[in-house]
C-alpha cells in the first residue's frame, strides 16, 4: 500500500522532472566495441536501451526533457542511433547531449599512464562526475529550473531497471521533502548484477 502511495503521488510530480542519461563510454567490458544505449534491453522485442528510454518518458508526461552525456566516443554513435530513429518519437529540442572531454587513461593501481602507441596516449572519458559540471555549462539546470522542473532523475545507460521505481522514487522525495534521493542495487564488488552482466 505504501508503495502505491508512493507512487501515485510521483505520477504528480513527474511532469516537473528532467532525466538525465549518462552514456559516455562504450561497452569494452562486455566485449562490445559500440555504444551500449544501442543494445538490447531484452531479446523478445529487441527493444534499445535508448528507445525504451525515450519511450518510457513519452508515456510518462508531455515533452519530458532528457539530456544525454556522451564522449568523443558515443557522440557520433549516439547522433547516429537518433537521426536513424527519428529521435524514437521525441519532439524536436526534447533530447540535449552534453559532450564531456577525454583525460589521459590509467593502466593500473599505481596510476602509471596507458600508452596507446610510442609517442601516444591512450584517452578515455573522465567518468559520470562530468554530469554537473555540463548540465551548468550547457544552461540546461536554469533551463528546467525556469520551465519549473523541481526533480532531476539521473540513470545509466545499460539500467532500464532504474525505470521501474521511477514514480515511488519521485513520490518518497516529494513525501519527505528530499533534495537528493539515491536508489540503489545492493552488491558486493565484482559481483555482476543488473540489466547487463557479462
Amino acid at each position: 500500500e505504501a508503495w502505491l502511495q508512493a507512487e501515485d503521488l510521483g505520477s504528480q510530480e513527474v511532469s516537473k522532472c528532467a532525466f538525465v542519461l549518462v552514456a559516455g563510454g562504450l561497452g569494452e567490458r562486455l566485449g562490445y566495441s559500440r555504444i551500449k544505449v544501442e543494445l538490447p534491453t531484452e531479446t523478445a522485442s529487441a527493444t534499445k536501451y535508448l528507445e525504451y528510454y525515450v519511450k518510457t518518458l513519452l508515456a510518462l508526461g508531455d515533452r519530458l526533457p532528457l539530456a544525454i552525456m556522451v564522449s568523443g566516443d558515443t557522440e557520433a554513435m549516439t547522433r547516429q542511433l537518433l537521426k536513424e530513429n527519428n529521435d524514437f518519437g521525441a519532439a524536436k529540442g526534447q533530447i540535449t547531449l552534453m559532450k564531456q572531454e577525454k583525460v589521459p587513461a590509467l593502466q593500473d593501481n599505481d596510476a602509471r599512464i596507458a600508452p596507446l602507441s610510442t609517442y601516444e596516449v591512450q584517452a578515455k572519458p573522465h567518468g559520470h562526475g562530468d554530469v554537473h559540471v555540463l548540465l551548468h555549462q550547457s544552461g540546461l539546470v536554469k533551463k528546467w529550473a525556469s520551465q519549473g522542473r523541481k526533480w532531476v532523475y539521473f540513470f545509466q545507460d545499460t539500467n532500464a531497471l532504474g525505470f521501474r521505481p521511477l514514480l515511488a522514487t519521485l513520490g518518497v522525495s516529494k513525501q519527505h521533502n528530499l533534495h537528493c534521493n539515491f536508489l540503489t542495487v545492493p552488491r558486493l564488488p565484482g559481483q555482476a548484477v543488473g540489466g547487463v552482466a557479462k
